[in-house]
């Protein structure tokens, strides 16, 4: 076997840190659903019961807040020798050092980063893996591996960069975002307005904006607080923040002539996009998702469903002998509150009138729960 492919069962015990929760337990359970004995240790277990469980492991996934992470393999670095470390956290400035320093003493390390909270659902977001050291083939099999199992899109960067990425791909959006939501709220207080009535009201550019700033708007402030802050920590996130101001201030200075500030967008524009390759790529994503948005908000039907091969096939067959004239189809992976997975579909019709009720107790029947919807009568 070779590649992600070796790392099976047969190659010893998982050890998760910080197995209860979080990353850790989504780990855990992926890995005992794919025949993997694990071992799980928390934050009250003492120094013999940790050396134990690294003992008897082939593989430790650290899944503790970023900040314990140093203490963890300052104590037990010498107990992890020749077996492979993965770690999981989103800041790793308070303990590269020693991972480092642990590739080169025996341990062969991966560190990971998934891009996305472990309740969401997984299949197709990123997930960073940054190999350390010249022993770290079996490590970045394993996270391969695991990272693979939940669906999840492999991308590598040089562990080194890791910082500046983050910099880039999440500082630097939460910062502008959160300056967009402060901006905003001294607007609406000014027109006597409401958030939502933006909604109504607002052209297509607000609209897909709209979709990234209500998400940062949904999570707690110490979720971008810590992201900024980690970022403002180093110089090239402070580089970045006085390269937005400098922006800021010469739009501010320019703001008079419209020739001069388009000068301005286009040469930026063509700095990041010599080629224009990803702008043609980001228009048709974007009219695409502008055209879903306009046709769900206008009348859509919204069904959950087990996840199975056929699924949609038996409902849209329901569909079709009500008449329903489908516009759009929009599908989300979910966990049911019995732990199974299940899709919400979002099906925009066209229909005036429907047969609600029919259409209900039909789909029940095939094991389908048609949710209320705001969109339909």
């Amino acid at each position: 076997m070779t590649g992600n492919d070796s790392f099976t069962p047969d190659s010893g015990p998982v050890c998760v840190f910080g197995g209860a929760n979080g990353w850790g337990k989504c780990i855990a359970e992926t890995m005992r659903t794919a025949g993997f004995d694990v071992i799980i240790v928390e934050k009250d277990a003492g120094n013999a019961d940790i050396r134990q469980a690294i003992s008897a492991s082939a593989l430790l996934f650290v899944a503790i807040p970023d900040q314990a992470i140093n203490g963890l393999l300052q104590a037990h670095g010498k107990a992890m020798h020749g077996r492979m470390l993965i770690d999981c956290a989103t800041n790793k400035s308070g303990f590269s050092e020693r991972l480092q320093e642990l590739a080169l003493n025996g341990v062969s390390i991966c560190s990971s980063h998934p891009m996305a909270v472990s309740s969401a659902v997984l299949r197709g977001q990123n997930v960073l893996l940054m190999p350390i050291g010249s022993n770290a083939v079996a490590a970045d099999n394993a996270a391969h591996r695991i990272y693979g199992l939940l669906g999840m899109r492999i991308a590598r960067i040089d562990f080194a960069q890791h910082g500046e990425i983050m910099a880039l791909v999440q500082m630097l959006p939460h910062l502008v975002q959160r300056a967009f939501i402060d901006a905003l709220a001294t607007g609406l207080a000014a027109q006597n307005q409401k958030i939502a009535d933006l909604t109504t009201l607002a052209s297509a550019n607000y609209l897909l904006a709209e979709l990234g700033l209500g998400r940062v708007a949904a999570q707690r402030g110490e979720v971008s607080a810590g992201i900024i802050a980690t970022g403002m920590a180093s110089e090239f996130g402070r580089t970045l923040l006085a390269a937005l101001r400098e922006s800021l201030e010469t739009i501010l200075k320019t703001s008079d002539s419209r020739n001069e500030l388009a000068a301005l967008f286009d040469a930026a524009t063509q700095r990041i996009d010599p080629e224009g390759g990803w702008r043609q790529d980001m228009a048709g994503k974007s009219e695409a998702a502008l055209i879903r948005l306009g046709n769900l908000r206008s009348r859509s039907l919204a069904i959950e469903a087990p996840n199975r091969i056929g699924m949609l096939r038996d409902i849209l067959t329901v569909l079709a002998r009500h008449g329903i004239d489908m516009t759009a189809l929009d599908s989300q992976l979910m966990t049911g509150d019995d732990g199974s997975e299940r899709v919400r579909f979002e099906i925009g019709i066209g229909n005036s009138h429907l047969p609600q009720e029919s259409i209900r107790r039909e789909l029940e029947s095939i094991g389908v729960r048609l949710h209320d919807n705001d969109t339909i009568e």
